[in-house]
């Protein structure tokens, strides 16, 4: 590890999230992003001084970022200031507790009517948001772990070429704008160097259409993948790793906000690994942050947790 560089890192976006409840009311701006979960995840299992993140940010980012992390204890920030609008998003909560999202920007809603050309607009924007291992510090590598957020384009491929040699594990949150277009031999080859596959079960989708989650995971682990941690809400994660394959029970939680639930999943599961937990017992304490997640609403909350006393 690079002296006095942090030993865990967390490249991810960070988002202005427009929430719209289920409820009559009024909606609300608040902060999100898949990196503020998984580092909410984190930092109930390790020191936050430990923390590092990667992040960009655009114009019209309202947020202190800087206060949010510092006030949350993580110790080593690189924020990528790059021009242009910042995403922002409608998030959309429907009765059942599901949600949709919606691009609010201006360029991002000026799109066709159909076809391809109708997300091209939205997925540039959140391209230019997506950051890579290249917004890590120079002075925080070699590091000893790094997780990757879910990215669009080649953002986790480049990343992990650029992280070889220089990170001892890597954990990789897939995005479905890549990972529902390939089977389990193209994903290992596209995500090579990945020490860690921890996708959920929408992010592989057309691969559990043809297969049982147990054979999907067995698939993916004989491809490549050295650990696969399928995240199956509250249904047990299917975990493997050497040459096992096993299910691992998630207690079932109440849900205030679902939001987060997968980024903070693996944000704990990565630390855990970090602490020198076995995958099995590192998903167990990995479900325990997901349900505090899911129990508060948002990442500010979610960035306030604190373990309940054993």
């Amino acid at each position: 590890m690079a002296l006095g560089g942090p030993d865990l890192i967390f490249v991810g976006q960070v988002t202005i999230d427009d929430v719209v409840p289920a409820a009559p009311g009024p909606w609300r701006r608040a902060v999100g992003g898949s990196a503020l979960y998984a580092i909410a995840g984190a930092r109930l299992w390790i020191d936050p001084a430990r923390i590092g993140i990667a992040t960009r940010i655009g114009s019209g980012y309202p947020f202190d970022l800087e206060g949010l992390l510092k006030e949350a204890g993580v110790g080593h920030t690189a924020i990528n200031r790059i021009a242009g609008e910042h995403l922002i998003e409608w998030l959309i909560y429907e009765e059942d507790g599901s949600r949709r999202s919606l691009p609010r920007n201006s360029a991002a809603r000026d799109v066709g009517a159909e076809g391809s050309s109708t997300l091209q607009p939205f997925y540039d924007v959140l391209l230019r948001i997506s950051p890579s291992a290249t917004d890590i510090p120079p002075a925080w590598l070699p590091t000893s772990a790094v997780h990757l957020c879910p990215q669009v384009g080649s953002r986790h491929r480049d990343s992990l070429a650029v992280l070889k040699g220089q990170a001892a594990w890597i954990s990789v949150d897939p995005s479905p704008h890549y990972s529902r277009k390939l089977d389990p031999a193209g994903l290992a080859e596209f995500l090579s160097g990945a020490s860690a596959f921890l996708p959920s079960t929408q992010e592989i989708k057309p691969i559990l259409d043809r297969m049982s989650p147990d054979l999907a995971v067995e698939a993916l682990f004989s491809a490549g993948f050295p650990e696969v941690v399928l995240k199956r809400g509250s249904e047990p994660a299917i975990v493997a790793f050497t040459q096992d394959c096993t299910a691992v029970p998630i207690a079932p939680v109440s849900v205030i906000d679902p939001t987060g639930a997968g980024d903070s999943f693996c944000g704990a599961y990565a630390a855990n690994r970090l602490l020198g937990c076995d995958p099995y017992e590192s998903v167990r304490r990995a479900a325990i942050s997901a349900a505090l997640v899911v129990g508060c609403s948002g990442a500010e909350q979610a960035l306030r947790l604190t373990l309940p006393p054993q």
